[in-house]
């Protein structure tokens, strides 16, 4: 690649480039500061910094985790059929037993989350 090149497409001429063209733009009257696009401001850039209570829902998820079992994660329990159906139906769909697991799952999460006083 040859030097022009090279400088060409360095950060320190990319961001002289937008720096004059910015300033042209403020000479003439067309910059307006509010209609950047690319805005970084205190809130973008505190968005992804942890706060005490994203900390706090961690450590909340992780006790449900440990105290919550899923109908998956135990291997001991019985696992029944399900209930047969009425004469001349087809039997219910596989998702049903899904969300039923998935609905018992919620419950368990909502009372674990009610006894730690988390809410």
């Amino acid at each position: 690649m040859s030097v022009r090149k090279l400088h060409l497409s360095g950060r320190n001429h990319i961001k002289l480039y937008c720096l004059y063209y910015e300033e042209k733009a403020k000479q003439l009257g067309i910059w307006d500061a509010n209609e950047s696009k690319y805005n970084i401001d205190l809130a973008y850039l505190t968005s992804q910094e942890p706060s005490p209570e994203k900390f706090a829902r961690e450590v909340v998820r992780e006790r449900e985790k440990s105290t919550v079992k899923r109908a998956t994660d135990a291997a001991e329990e019985v696992c029944l059929p399900p209930p047969p159906t009425l004469l001349k139906l087809p039997p219910p769909p596989p998702s049903v037993l899904r969300l039923t697991d998935e609905y018992t799952h919620l419950i368990a999460v909502n009372i674990a989350r009610q006894e730690t006083g988390f809410w």
